[in-house]
């Protein structure tokens, strides 16, 4: 029998100790695909000049290469759930990949979905209506006024507000993640680097 689509119960509560310890793995793919992704993204971004973009393209792409790096680094776990949301579905857990706002929340078009989930409240994110009890977290990113995308981390979110996070530095350093140090910086710094090595050269 089908659950109702009426948002009337929590999702279960997701702890910060708890996601820490069934992540435990999956935490460090998740990073590493996101800076796997980066670097797709920078490479293929200077192959159309920003004359060329249309709006939305860098936020699309980026999105697009994330897509891409998750489905290689989980491929048994993502999905695309109701309205073609992409989702990462691992021990217990449901994953959404934004960007976020200068308050650290998911940049989202408010619609009643979206306000659901920021509240952590029983919608079904698939057409099958199940699991609408797995805690929903957020993996994300920010991007400054310069261009310089930095910051990836997973959010927990709850009654609009963020209520855990964990980035890259707070996992445990028995394991570490090598990233290219040009993947930390933006494109404007990339376009410098090139000149420089191309005067190099001369």
């Amino acid at each position: 029998m089908k659950k109702s689509s009426n948002p009337s119960y929590k999702r279960r509560l997701a702890s910060l100790e708890g996601c820490q310890n069934d992540l435990k793995n999956e935490l460090f793919l998740m990073f590493s695909a996101f800076h796997s992704a980066l670097k797709n993204y920078q490479e293929e971004i200077v192959q159309t000049p920003p004359e060329a973009r249309a709006r939305g393209f860098e936020a699309s792409l980026l999105n697009s290469k994330m897509i891409q790096s998750i489905q290689e680094n989980f491929p048994i776990n993502w999905k695309f759930g109701k309205y073609k949301r992409f989702t990462l579905r691992v021990n217990g857990y449901i994953i959404l990949f934004k960007k976020f706002n200068s308050k650290g929340l998911p940049m989202n078009i408010k619609t009643k979905s979206v306000t659901a989930i920021s509240q952590q409240l029983s919608i079904p994110l698939f057409d099958d209506y199940t699991f609408v009890a797995e805690p929903i977290l957020f993996f994300g990113y920010s991007k400054d006024n310069f261009g310089i995308i930095s910051n990836p981390k997973l959010v927990y979110i709850d009654e609009n507000q963020v209520k855990w996070e964990i980035t890259r530095d707070s996992i445990s350093t028995s394991k570490t993640i090598s990233i290219p140090k040009e993947e930390k910086v933006a494109m404007p710094k990339l376009r410098a680097e090139i000149v420089k090595k191309n005067v190099s050269n001369k």
